[in-house]
Formats: structure tokens, sequence, C-alpha cells
């Protein structure tokens, strides 16, 4: 196990302790917890319905690089976990949850992966929600790979913005979504529909192409 994602999982423990344990204010929590549920209003009405087999528990505060999602599936419930610039920045708050928002709507089973069609539509999702919240933009030319996501899920968007609902009322967990779902609902070419099907860890970790 990398030692990277490991050391973060085990933050994310400490603040799930912290959380319950400590006797202090817990305020700041039951606000990101309303900022969530309206993120999901707007989630839903684009993408289409959470799983609400999944009950929603308050996000936590940690002192993670990133933010990250867990399911604890035998209590069915869906935690998201903010990294330590969330407690200090707004912004990056709300960039967390609405991109952790989407792959609450439909977890993977476990040991499933995540495609670039869905992490491309979360970081989609959130750019555009935090630029329209707090007036931040993002421009492309930081990293090839990332840009390259992102004009595939932007592309696929600006035919029908409603077309992750379409395709969802077929294959309701979007990283199950199959290329000929895709060419089939989306009109998506057929090496661009193979592309967003692509495990995004395994194309994130090989070398740009």
């Amino acid at each position: 196990m990398p030692i990277l994602p490991f050391m973060e999982n085990l933050l994310a423990v400490e603040a799930e302790a912290k959380y319950l344990l400590a006797a202090r204010d817990r305020s700041h929590e039951k606000t990101l917890m309303q900022e969530l549920l309206k993120i999901f209003k707007e989630a839903e009405r684009v993408f289409g319905p959470r799983d609400t087999s999944y009950q929603l528990s308050e996000p936590r505060l940690t002192e993670c690089a990133s933010s990250r999602t867990y399911f604890i599936r035998p209590l069915r419930i869906a935690r998201i976990y903010l990294s330590r610039d969330s407690a200090t920045k707004p912004s990056v708050a709300s960039l967390e949850l609405a991109h952790e928002a989407v792959h609450v709507l439909s977890p993977v089973a476990l040991g499933g992966t995540l495609t670039i069609l869905e992490e491309g539509l979360a970081e989609c999702f959130a750019q555009r929600y935090v630029n329209r919240v707090h007036g931040l933009s993002f421009e492309l030319g930081a990293n090839p790979k990332a840009d390259a996501v992102m004009r595939a899920v932007s592309t696929l968007l600006a035919k029908n913005q409603f077309v992750i609902k379409e395709l969802r009322t077929r294959q309701p967990v979007i990283s199950k979504i199959d290329e000929n779902l895709l060419v089939e609902v989306a009109g998506v070419e057929r090496s661009q529909a193979k592309f967003l099907c692509t495990n995004f860890r395994s194309y994130w970790r090989n070398s740009s192409h």
C-alpha cells in the first residue's frame, strides 16, 4: 500500500475520533452540511437522483491534503472528509463538497473503480459551482492529463447538460456507464467513449500520452 494514501486514511480516522470524542463547537460542520444539501439539489437536477439507500452524515474536517468520501457499507452511511485548507478557505470547502457530492450520487461497489467520466464530471461540476458561488475561475494548461479529462467531459455536457441524467435511467451508477451507452444515448464517438470509460486511477498513474 502506498505510504501517502495510507497516511491520508489515518488522518481521516483521526478526524472521526476527534469528532466523536472531543467536546467542541460543531457549527462549522452543520454549516457545511447545509451547503452540501444545497449542492445535492443542483447535482440531482442535472445528473439524476442520489442513491438514498446511503444516509448522508455531516462532513468532517481533517488534516488531509485532499478531500475524500468513505462509504460505510454495513451501516449504509456516506461521509465526506474535507482537506485541511477547507477549514479556513470557504471556496476550497465548496469545491471539495461539490466534487465529492457527485461521487456520492451513485456509489461504486466495494472494490469498484472510478472512470474518467465520473472523476471529470465531479471536477467539472465543482469548478462551475465555485465559479458561480465564489467567483473563482479555473484555467486549463497546468496539467495536460487533467485538461484532457476536463475537455472530454465539458464537450459531453455542452451537447446536452442533462445527458448524465438520461444515461443514469439506463445505468444508475455513473462509473458503470459503458462505451455502448455513451455511443447509443449520448451520441459520443467510439474513441471518445472509450476514453471516458477508462479507469481514472490507471490513466492518472500512466505516463502522459
